[in-house]
This record gives structure tokens, C-alpha cells and sequence, in this order.
């Protein structure tokens, strides 16, 4: 009889933990954090990005609801509702600037309280105007903030301003303000590295520099940018550990400087392959270098793609000539619009080449530069992406370089933020 009881209290005794393990196992899928991710269907920089930050996201023991828009959208009610029906902590949508309008409008009114969280392309003026007056906690990753402390960063932003505020054209195409964004910090980098390569070049090369000769010294290239240290990895990307998060204000006035998130980085310096053919030369009889700008001036990027121009601009506006064999070399831009359009990148980048440019500079918008990097590859002519994340821009194209951070490390950073969100809001309710 002992026995039976002793087997009684020992099965109570198990089934009892069992139902706790249970139970520990419900709490635990409760405390999950949640996050609703937008993308637009066929945009390789959205779904790139949003893939990055999913993988992230559940590889760091959150839970992850995705679901894709077609391009053209501009009523997204329903997919927010989608958001708080799966009880969404966060909602990452990284998409451009222009489906932000539309995106916030919605998200006001259906009082969406959790944070959105998007890419570098919302740091944007309308962005925030889509903000002003509402309640919404809009956050967002970039390469650059303008609080910056290093006397570098400083003194480009209080110049960057004035060039604006005294240029009405250049005020325009920055968004109607004097805003310092991230990409136009890019743009400005990207300049100074391709003038830094072309001075390089010359040193060794004399007047009798080539495109390649630009793109064999860009490989050994280390550059004080205002973004930060520049320096190309073996496929020609920007060696970066750190991203800028940012928050849109509620009275529509600027970003506020959140934090800077970190990731591991472990890239190297890459070294240059060994290129072939006779590359582009060099305008010796006008004493001219011309650098091409390959960037969307209409069309949905439009607006990243104006920013990035003005940075250009501005860098241009500073340091413009180049001596080369003792005599002066006037820098001057060849600018085109590539109409924010994939389709379009080809004949652009035809022209570009064709224009005389040893160099070129873009794109905003990585389906463009995708596109465009086979014809400069084959021209043998060096390009700089400032902004363009998406890993395939430089894979396979050894004269594709960018200035920006990619969309994997970016997508990591994004979901180290949100978690720290979750985290952050459950703290204060305990």
C-alpha cells in the first residue's frame, strides 16, 4: 500500500512539473517579441533589407510576421491591421521615402502605438511631416547625424548648411531645407575618396592616367571621412561596424540622435584584382577630369537621389582642380538622371561613359546600380555607390566601390534596436 501512494506522490509529483514546463513554455512564447515587417514586392532593396532583418530578428529569439505590397500601393490600412491583429511589438518597414506619406497617414489613423522602424531612405523631410502633431515613434537606421562631435563632422555640417541656405536651387533639391542628411554626408565622402584616388593616379601616372590606374589606387585607399574611416573591403564595400539610429521628431523640426548601434565587423582591406584592357584616359588637351554622377533626379528615389547630388555639389564647390605634370586639371561633374528606373541605367550609363567621365559616382537606389554595374565594368571605369546596401551592387563587379554600410549589417543593427525596444518598454511596466 505504501508503495501505490509512494508511485501516487512520485506521478503527481511529475505531472505536476510537467504541467509548470508547460506552462513556463506558454509564458515564454508570450514574452517573444514580435515584429511586423512591410516590404515592397520586387524591390530589391526592401526585400533585401527586410529579409536581413528577419533573419536577425529570429535568430535573436523574436518572432517575425513579413508580408510584401505591390509597387503602386497607397493604401496600406489593411496591412497595419494585419500588424495588430498578430500583436506586433515593432513594425519594420523598409521602403522608400515617398510610400512613407501614405504609410504614416494610415498609421495615424489607426492609432498604430507601437514603434515603426525603417531603413536609411527614411531620413527625409517629409518624413518628418508625416510625424508632425501625431503621436507615432518613428525610428530609423543611417550613416550620419549632424549632432556628430568630430571637428570633421562639425565643420562639414555648418558649411553644408550654408551652401544651401545660400543656394536656392540646391536648397530645393535638398528637400526645401538645410537639413544635413546622411546621404548627402555620403555623397560628399564618395567625392573626396574619388578626387583623393584621381590625385593617386596622377603621382604615379602623370597625365597619362587612366580609369584603371583611379581604381587600382582606390583599393588602397584609408580616408577621414565625415561618415567615418573609409577603407574598401575585398568586394569593394565600405568597412563599417557602426550605424546611427535616429528618431523623427513629433513637432516635425529634425531627427533626434537616438544611439549608435554596433555589430561585429571583421573585414579587411581588399586588394585590387588584376584588371585588363587600357581603361579610359584623362582629357589632357582641355586640361579636364571629368566625374560622372549617376543618380535618380525624377522618380521614386528621387528625393535620396537630390540629397546626394548636393553633398556631390557641395564637395565639388570645395575642392575642384587637380595638378597633374605641374599644370592645373579642372574637376568637373557630368550629372544624368537615371529616372529612379532599372530599366533606364544602361543608356545612362552609356552616356556617362561616352560623356568622358574617368569616374562615376551613384547611385541612390540599388536596383539601378545593379543594374548599370556589367556597362562600367566593361568600360573599366571605377564607380562609388555612396548609399546603394544591397550586397549583389558589388558581387562579381570589381569596379563597383561604395561609401555606405550593406543591408545584412543594417538589418542586424535594426533588430539589436527593436529588441532593445521591447525589452526597454517591458522594464518600465515591471
Amino acid at each position: 500500500m505504501k508503495r501505490i501512494l509512494s508511485l501516487v506522490v512520485i506521478l503527481s509529483l511529475v505531472l505536476s512539473c510537467a504541467v509548470l514546463a508547460t506552462s513556463c513554455k506558454e509564458k515564454d512564447k508570450k514574452a517573444i517579441a514580435t515584429a511586423y515587417v512591410l516590404a515592397e514586392k520586387g524591390n530589391t532593396y526592401s526585400i533585401g533589407l527586410a529579409n536581413s532583418f528577419k533573419i536577425a530578428f529570429e535568430d535573436k529569439g523574436g518572432k517575425v510576421v513579413m508580408e510584401t505590397y505591390p509597387t503602386g500601393t497607397t493604401g496600406f490600412s489593411d496591412y497595419l491591421k494585419k500588424a495588430k491583429e498578430v500583436g506586433a511589438d515593432v513594425i519594420f518597414t523598409p521602403n522608400s521615402a515617398i510610400m512613407a506619406d501614405d504609410f504614416l497617414k494610415n498609421a495615424v489613423d489607426l492609432e498604430i502605438n507601437v514603434p515603426i522602424l525603417a531603413g536609411d531612405t527614411w531620413e527625409s523631410p517629409n518624413v518628418l511631416e508625416a510625424v508632425k502633431d501625431t503621436q507615432l515613434n518613428v525610428y530609423c537606421s543611417t550613416f550620419f547625424n549632424e549632432t556628430e562631435s568630430s571637428d570633421i563632422a562639425k565643420q562639414f555640417t555648418e558649411g553644408f548648411k550654408q551652401f544651401v541656405n545660400y543656394n536656392s536651387e540646391y536648397y530645393e533639391m535638398n528637400g526645401q531645407s538645410d537639413i544635413v542628411t546622411a546621404v548627402a554626408a555620403l555623397g560628399y565622402d564618395a567625392y573626396n575618396i574619388a578626387l583623393s584616388a584621381i590625385r593617386s593616379a596622377a603621382e604615379e601616372k602623370g597625365a597619362k592616367l587612366t580609369s584603371i590606374d583611379i581604381a587600382n589606387a582606390l583599393w588602397k585607399t584609408e580616408h577621414n571621412g565625415v561618415t567615418g574611416k573609409i577603407s574598401f573591403d575585398e568586394n569593394g564595400d565600405a568597412i563599417k561596424n557602426s550605424a546611427y539610429i535616429i528618431k523623427a521628431l513629433n513637432d516635425g523640426s529634425a531627427f533626434d540622435f537616438v544611439k549608435v548601434q554596433s555589430v561585429s565587423q571583421k573585414s579587411k582591406m581588399g586588394t585590387a584584382p588584376e584588371y585588363e584592357g587600357e581603361g579610359i584616359t584623362i582629357d589632357t588637351e582641355n586640361k579636364k577630369i571629368i566625374i560622372g554622377v549617376f543618380e535618380p533626379i525624377t522618380g521614386d528615389f528621387s528625393i535620396g537621389g537630390k540629397q546626394e547630388i548636393v553633398g556631390i555639389r557641395y564637395a565639388n564647390s570645395l575642392d575642384n582642380t587637380v595638378i597633374i605634370d605641374g599644370e592645373e586639371y579642372s574637376v568637373e561633374l557630368y550629372v544624368m538622371d537615371n529616372g529612379s528606373l532599372p530599366e533606364n541605367a544602361v543608356a545612362i550609363a552609356t552616356k556617362i561613359i561616352e560623356g568622358g567621365a574617368v569616374i562615376t559616382l551613384g547611385t541612390y537606389g540599388s536596383d539601378i546600380a545593379i543594374a548599370a554595374a556589367p556597362v562600367f565594368d566593361e568600360a573599366l571605369m571605377p564607380v562609388i555607390g555612396p548609399s546603394c546596401t544591397n550586397p549583389a551592387v558589388t558581387e562579381d563587379n570589381d569596379f563597383y566601390f561604395r561609401t555606405c554600410f550593406l543591408d545584412p549589417f543594417q538589418g542586424e543593427v535594426m533588430a539589436d534596436f527593436a529588441l532593445s525596444l521591447v525589452t526597454d518598454s517591458e522594464n518600465s511596466e515591471d
